[in-house]
């Protein structure tokens, strides 16, 4: 099957990014420049991102075609002098390059910031660390879980009797946003100065950086945040309707959503309530006022509770599950899935890049590629040798 290239197309058009990432972070990086119209080129050791093999299979994992769509995969040995060569060739017409190997391998391979930026004074390299380049722990091995233990979050989700990770890799994917906005920024004070630069991302410090207010709050007061403060700060319930179905109803500060839940409940009794008749009150009672509405959600179906709360103009919402969420009425109505056909010429749906321009052209979207496809159509014209075409 003859694979049809798709140029580009969006606001990053005729930008190219050079990524040498493996797992998730990294690639997250450049898949996010890709769904924006950059040129992504994905290097990769002759056995490919280890991702490619995750859940036993051979090169084509849902998790790696997830994070690596929009790009073109080239195969080079960077502890080969061709290889090296190949890179710094590819680095000389590129705008970016991106990696997350540990502290001081690019060095050591022979493609850290001072090299590339000799052989192209334009571009901007970017390297995401688990811990940066200084500490006890920075030349460590740093995956998700371990980053999302030391930097606080596992503290902020999962309960305090409970010792075990839980939710999605959420400091791979927060330093990978957390990147490409880096990247985003050195490519506008690139167009000011006509210089590029190096950026550093520590992965615990995009995840520090995420959870602002926990971390402000402790500077600043000293109080220690759970999995419980935020919800009671924000006033967040969660509820079961008679039908077993769940729901999420968010008061907030302005008085007019608590008393208009109390109209929707006929509890009127509970704004005389002295633990409940102000919003100091209402944080501090948490848990009593969770049981009470609780009691009250539980005994009326969700879709009745959902139509009084619209009616009132209260935040609410169901507790989708993946499962639930590309079929609620209001994803459907964004259109937020694409179809798109992989290397085997089957098709699958995918989520789209979420972001629309008005004067920028809707992305066009590739498969994530196949180990190498890309690797004679990438090189063909650059000054290298033929072992590192190979």
């Amino acid at each position: 099957m003859t694979e049809t290239i798709l140029a580009p197309s969006g606001p990053l058009q005729g930008i190219r990014v050079i990524e040498l990432g493996q797992y998730i972070a990294g690639p997250y990086a450049a898949k996010l420049l890709g769904d924006l119209g950059a040129d992504v080129i994905k290097v990769e050791a002759p056995d490919g991102d280890p991702m490619r093999r995750w859940q036993g299979t051979e090169g084509y994992s849902p998790q790696f075609a997830a994070y690596n769509r929009n790009k073109r995969s080239v195969v080079l040995d960077l502890k080969t002098d061709e290889g090296l060569s190949a890179l710094l060739s590819l680095a000389e017409s590129a705008d970016v390059l991106l990696e997350n190997f540990r502290p001081g391998v690019a060095d050591r391979l022979g493609f850290g910031p001072a090299v590339l930026a000799e052989r192209n004074p334009r571009l901007i390299s970017c390297a995401i660390t688990g811990f940066g380049s200084v500490g006890p722990m920075a030349a460590r091995p740093s995956y998700d879980t371990v980053i999302s233990a030391v930097g606080g979050m596992y503290s902020q989700i999962v309960p305090a009797d409970s010792v075990r990770p839980l939710g999605p890799a959420f400091s791979d994917l927060l330093a990978g946003q957390a990147a490409s906005q880096a990247v985003l920024a050195a490519l506008v004070a690139r167009g000011r100065t006509g210089v590029g630069e190096s950026i550093s991302v520590p992965m615990v410090g995009a995840l520090i950086d995420f959870l602002t207010e926990s971390a402000s709050t402790f500077l600043q007061t000293g109080e220690v945040s759970h999995p419980d403060s935020r919800p009671r700060r924000a006033q967040a319930y969660g509820f079961t309707g008679s039908d077993g179905r769940a729901f999420i109803v968010h008061l907030s500060v302005p008085e007019k959503f608590w008393t208009g839940l109390l109209d929707v409940i006929e509890r009127p009794d509970l704004a005389d309530d002295d633990r409940f008749s102000s919003r100091e009150g209402r944080v501090r009672h948490y848990d009593e006022l969770d049981r009470e509405l609780k009691s009250v959600m539980s005994t009326r179906p969700r879709a009745e509770w959902f139509s009084r709360l619209e009616a009132a103009d209260i935040p609410h919402g169901p507790l989708n599950t993946v499962a639930d969420l590309f079929d609620d009425p209001q994803i459907a109505s964004m259109e937020l899935v694409e179809n798109l056909t992989q290397p085997d010429g089957t098709t699958v749906r995918i989520p789209r890049h979420s972001v629309d321009f008005s004067a920028s052209a809707r992305p066009v979207y590739r498969a994530a590629p196949l180990l190498g496809a890309d690797t004679a159509a990438v090189l063909a014209d650059l000054p290298i040798t033929e072992g590192a075409r190979s």
